[in-house]
């Protein structure tokens, strides 16, 4: 055989052989520590995450406005001058920009130092709302009935577990008027792949020494925790707790439009 084609071959054997050893090895991290990981330190994994990530608290990310896709979805389902909640507010990106857009706009966050850096970016910006600090998948306590819920972009798939997840949306229904809209934007996926399958198989085999949820296909590791969805499954989890799906979109991201 000629050199340059052993070698040309020799290149290609290594490359398949090195990226299907790092599937496999990202594989069984995944579902190794999701079957040690708790509640307590999924939820600590996702703080240390956002401290240690400075993309979200950087002036130029939060002042980029809304994603085209998010943009055309409020715009489409939500009236310019109403009242939004909008909780998982992160740095302040959407705040910000939905206020420029003329809403009034009530946001919450659990990680104490975005609601830092978001407080700052509004007080730069010469807008009196605070972002205030909420329990992680939780609403707040002071009732009010709003025109629009968002949940701040992809902070639905942050939320382990579909008993958890369902409860927060149930929890959601008093601060919507018959009229109102929730948005969700979440992590999608076409459909359910063999590495999905594996990790959650991995993964529930060290829960079932711990008691604990088991873990569902579309969970991952990234190294914080994330679930993705395919289109049944998050229209499923809205139907079940009690709402209609409005709309829905998937080119450049998961997003879903609902009311009660």
């Amino acid at each position: 055989m000629a050199w340059y084609k052993f070698v040309a071959k020799l290149s290609h054997f290594t490359f398949w052989f090195l990226k299907g050893l790092t599937d496999f090895l990202d594989t069984v991290f995944a579902g190794f520590w999701l079957g040690l990981m708790g509640e307590n330190s999924l939820d600590y994994s996702d703080e240390m995450y956002y401290n240690q990530t400075n993309y979200y608290r950087e002036d130029e990310y939060n002042q980029s406005g809304l994603f085209e896709w998010e943009k055309a979805m409020i715009e489409k389902h939500f009236s310019n001058r109403g009242t939004i909640l909008l909780i998982a507010a992160g740095g302040g990106r959407e705040v910000l920009a939905l206020i420029k857009m003329g809403f009034e706009v009530d946001s919450y966050e659990c990680n104490p130092a975005l609601i830092e850096f978001g407080n700052r970016l509004l007080q730069k910006n010469n807008i009196e709302s605070k972002i205030r600090y909420l329990q992680r998948n939780s609403v707040p306590g002071k009732m009010r009935k709003y025109d629009g819920i968002i949940i701040g972009w992809g902070a639905y798939s942050l939320i382990a577990g579909i008993k958890k997840r369902l409860t927060f949306l149930a929890k959601l229904h008093p601060f919507l008027k018959e009229d109102s809209r929730l948005m969700i934007s979440f992590l999608r996926t076409e459909k359910r792949s063999r590495k999905e399958k594996i990790i959650k198989n991995i993964s529930n085999f060290f829960r079932i020494f711990r008691n604990i949820e088991k873990t569902e296909l579309g969970d991952r590791l990234v190294p914080s925790f994330v679930h993705y969805f395919n289109e049944e499954e998050i229209k499923g989890e809205l139907i079940q707790s009690g709402y209609r799906v409005i709309d829905y979109y998937s080119i450049d991201y998961g997003c879903v439009i609902a009311g009660i």
